[in-house]
């Protein structure tokens, strides 16, 4: 199952026609639409109403361990040069009121530019906000999703739709047409993304020496460590070989062959590691 939180109803609109979701009328703080493969939550605007609509649909329709997570909607953009009905896929999302910054794990190869978004209590305008790419609702909806989800299991699409001076001329017309013609490409995204479930992977005893190995080399931490595992197998299920692909990364990075890695620091192992995770990205 997919679900999918959306602040209004125009921006809702084509995943609930897409995945033939009906109203369910039992839901008191935001409408909920149920299909067979999607539910669709209208949350409001705002962080703290956005946050408050998506516990409550989560807590009356907890998902499985299988089930994923998206925001899309609209948001405004600073660089006038982007076009309006640009899609991004946020990689981080800070709340303005607090400086908190939150992460979804994005581990899937796709065609959208990623970015970092801002999510602040009020409108704001371009010059004033001081962020790229800004909206109302995305981090109180992390929060909400957090504890039901893996940050590997959520994703966060952001459709332009100004740049922060002419928000407020926006008809309910133009807000359906910019959906209308994103929310193909993005259900589509989330219907592939989704078909990907971590099974456990199962490699050989010389495999799992490999990994191991490189753990050490990269100092892990248990979160790194885990990080790291989620690559392998997400590159493993989505293209296959990939103890082989960590082979040739460790290799193509390595003074020595034979002595492997020589790194000094959990840092440097940070580094590596996220240099490995745009390897497997791409």
């Amino acid at each position: 199952m997919i679900y999918i939180a959306c602040a209004m109803y125009p921006e809702a609109a084509p995943f609930i026609r897409r995945f033939a979701c009906k109203k369910d009328d039992s839901f008191r703080s935001g409408q909920v639409f149920r299909g067979d493969e999607a539910v669709v939550i209208l949350t409001g605007t705002s962080p703290v109403p956005a946050a408050i609509a998506l516990t409550e649909a989560l807590a009356l329709l907890p998902p499985s361990d299988t089930d994923c997570f998206a925001n899309a909607g609209l948001c405004g953009c600073s660089d006038s040069t982007v076009e309006p009905g640009t899609v991004f896929l946020i990689h981080s999302i800070t709340e303005d009121s607090t400086g908190r910054t939150f992460y979804p794990d994005i581990l899937y190869r796709h065609e959208f530019p990623q970015a970092a978004l801002t999510t602040y209590a009020a409108v704001k305008t371009a010059p004033d906000s001081g962020a790229f790419l800004f909206d109302l609702e995305a981090a109180g909806l992390y929060q909400a999703a957090i504890p039901y989800f893996p940050a590997d299991r959520m994703w966060y699409f952001k459709i332009v739709s100004d740049h922060g001076t002419d928000s407020g001329n926006l008809t309910k017309n133009d807000v359906a047409e910019l959906m209308d013609a994103c929310a193909p490409v993005i259900s589509d995204a989330l219907l592939r993304f989704s078909s990907f479930v971590p099974r456990g992977g199962h490699f050989s005893d010389e495999d799992e020496a490999v990994i191991a190995s490189f753990c050490s080399s990269l100092h892990c931490s248990v979160t790194m460590e885990h990080e790291l595992r989620r690559l392998i197998q997400y590159y493993e299920l989505e293209r296959g070989g990939a103890v082989a692909h960590l082979r040739e990364f460790i290799a193509s990075r390595a003074d020595d062959p034979e002595a492997g890695l020589l790194l000094r620091s959990r840092k440097e192992g940070k580094d590596v590691l996220d240099e490995f995770r745009l390897s497997c990205l791409r």
